[in-house]
């Protein structure tokens, strides 16, 4: 009995020993970046979605009346599967099924409802054509917004408005990684919402891969690519511009919601010099060969939940 007793008694000192000492066999077990981390929303806004956005279109009606099993569900065009895949298949997008007298060019015409034939087909009373949603007429003020949208530019969910040529850069998502630990990816980490900064460990390295595309400059060739990082918003005049480092071949990482997407340009920034609790925003500044002045990415008068997007909090 008393020998049952002490071995029982040295086991438990084993274990409490391991407990003690944070050992492994394999040897002391590293600091994990996460174990200070603080998932606080506290100083992040809540940002509405604008029903006459992009975004507010797709989350209010196509993905509701449209993407529905048998109709736009990726088996023909417009593809409203994603907001990706449903601005571009409709901004200037070639009509497959045209009209009587062939009226229409492309599926949305920026600024122009009378040349866009997805107005049109939401408003028409032709009994041959049909309104669309076939079976869910869309009421006056839902087709009031997306009439707004189309008057407004069209822009995507970023804030851009495309041109059928010779457009500035743009951006399509944002992938951030830890290279001190084992390039954890951390931009996959946020808020309660998808669009709010994603957190990042204080005194770290943290690699930021920019996604930016143009539609002539490949973005290897791109004439400048700088970076700026301010806690304000709404000033990078005092910021330091950065150069970004460009590859030739791309890395493959998701972008908004969709991938995966090449990425060429990446900056590696230490977050040392910021407080815990700081958010810190990002702006690219990258230039194509037919704009005679660099592009910021995200510029100062895009949406809120993009700026938001594009930072993160020191955690």
């Amino acid at each position: 009995m008393v020998k049952k007793i002490l071995i029982l008694f040295g086991c438990v000192s084993i274990i409490f020993s391991c407990k003690k000492t944070g050992t492994t066999l394999q040897g002391t077990i590293g600091d994990n970046p996460y174990d200070t981390i603080n998932y606080d929303d506290n100083g992040i806004p809540d940002v509405p979605i604008d029903s006459n956005t992009f975004l507010g279109i797709h989350k209010y009606i196509i993905s509701v009346k449209c993407a529905v099993p048998g109709c736009h569900d990726g088996n023909f065009e417009p593809d409203f599967r994603t907001v990706q895949s449903s601005y571009y298949t409709l901004v200037f997008a070639p009509v497959k099924k045209n009209n009587a007298d062939s009226a229409f060019t492309y599926r949305v015409v920026p600024h122009d409802t009378t040349l866009s034939w997805l107005h049109e087909r939401i408003t028409t009373d032709d009994a041959v054509l049909g309104r669309m949603p076939l079976y869910d007429t869309l009421p006056k003020s839902q087709i009031k917004m997306i009439t707004n949208w189309i008057n407004s530019g069209a822009k995507d969910i970023f804030g851009n408005e495309m041109n059928q040529a010779n457009t500035e850069p743009a951006f399509f998502g944002l992938v951030a990684y830890l290279p001190n630990s084992g390039n954890q990816r951390i931009d996959s980490i946020r808020g309660t919402a998808s669009y709010y900064p994603f957190y990042a460990p204080a005194n770290s390295d943290i690699t930021i891969w920019m996604g930016l595309y143009d539609d002539i400059t490949l973005p290897p060739l791109f004439t400048y690519n700088k970076i700026k990082f301010s806690t304000d918003p709404n000033n990078f005049d005092n910021a330091v511009a950065n150069p970004m480092t460009v590859e030739i071949s791309p890395f493959y990482a998701p972008g908004w919601g969709w991938g995966p997407a090449p990425y060429f340009l990446h900056y590696t920034v230490n977050t040392s010099q910021w407080n815990i609790g700081d958010i810190v925003y990002i702006r690219a500044y990258v230039q194509d060969g037919q704009h005679s002045t660099p592009t910021e990415i995200p510029s100062g008068t895009a949406p809120t939940y993009v700026q938001l997007f594009c930072s993160f909090k020191i955690q």
